[in-house]
């Protein structure tokens, strides 16, 4: 009892003394990685990583931690500060959010990177996703040690998960069984959560393969030239009825539905590499367009871009 008496006591003392450092440290993460994201996805969709805000561990659930440690490793000692975060090096936590398994091995791999690290230090990574823990928990971790102005460095702690990899958490209720949390996890509960970790696995995998399809479909090789098309002036009047970064969809007289592709409109903007469809093409956008259709789907290829 008198251990764990000064082992609160030094747990207390390392959030007096260093909140603000932490703090600090968590906000700087927190740009770094929106710079990052923005790096990564330049001229491509900004939303398939969302850096979705960061934490300072609650000092209960650090204390858990520190005595679960002590009660494995008799011969370890907890006297100061520095121990504390030596020991619980996710006191400073940050989540990434992707889309897709790709875009979580994209920034993983990023954060990886020393060219990409700046000033601060990779110290460890761990990649839960293959394979992942026995509870079913899956994501990759970053462990870096940022630069501080108020004393010594300060250990942060990133988890890059896919959307569905940290919905899994909150369906589970994985924080109600974290060390330090009030309740300790049934046989009945772990064989769920590592069922529905396995299902929402395959449906990452799943939007995963659509979304290279997606790509291929939305980015095909051009046919015909923009030119002869006007020549031929074999086009029909289509309306957009939605827009978005890689494509449009759009609709003729009859309701057929349709897909602009991203090459039709980067050709007709003069524009060289990657563009967003919805700079140039806006919703309820009247246009004449050339009907392009082969086993893939419905291509409508604009013969001019709308005024704006």
């Amino acid at each position: 009892m008198k251990n764990e008496s000064q082992l609160k006591t030094i747990v207390e003392r390392a959030y007096v003394e260093r909140l603000d450092a932490w703090q600090l440290a968590a906000v700087r993460i927190k740009h770094w990685l929106t710079e990052q994201q923005k790096g990564l996805l330049k001229d491509k969709d900004i939303s398939r990583l969302d850096v979705d805000g960061q934490r300072i561990k609650d000092a209960a659930r650090t204390l858990a931690k520190l005595t679960e440690k002590t009660e494995d490793d008799p011969q370890l000692t907890i006297t100061s500060t520095e121990d504390v975060e030596d020991q619980i090096r996710d006191i400073v936590g940050i989540k990434v959010l992707c889309k897709s398994p790709r875009d979580q091995s994209m920034m993983f791999a990023a954060l990886r990177d020393p060219d990409q690290l700046g000033s601060f230090e990779l110290i460890e990574w761990k990649d839960y996703t293959d394979p992942p823990k026995a509870s079913g928990y899956r994501a990759c971790h970053v462990t870096l040690r940022i630069p501080s102005d108020q004393g010594a460095p300060v250990f942060a702690e990133i988890q890059v998960k896919t959307r569905l990899q940290d919905a899994w958490s909150e369906l589970t209720h994985e924080d109600m069984y974290k060390p330090g949390a009030a309740m300790k996890p049934s046989k009945l509960h772990g064989e769920f959560a590592r069922a529905m970790a396995n299902m929402l696995a395959t449906v990452d995998d799943m939007a995963d393969t659509l979304a290279v399809e997606l790509t291929a479909l939305t980015n095909p090789e051009p046919v015909v030239e923009i030119d002869e098309l006007r020549e031929q002036d074999s086009g029909i009047d289509v309306r957009v009825r939605a827009t978005g970064p890689k494509y449009a969809l759009a609709v003729d007289g009859s309701g057929r539905q349709g897909l602009i592709p991203a090459f039709a409109i980067r050709r007709l903007s003069g524009q060289k590499g990657t563009i967003k469809v919805n700079d140039f093409i806006h919703l309820d956008d009247r246009l004449r367009a050339s009907v392009e259709e082969d086993s893939k789907g419905l291509y409508y290829i604009p013969l001019e871009l709308p005024e704006h």
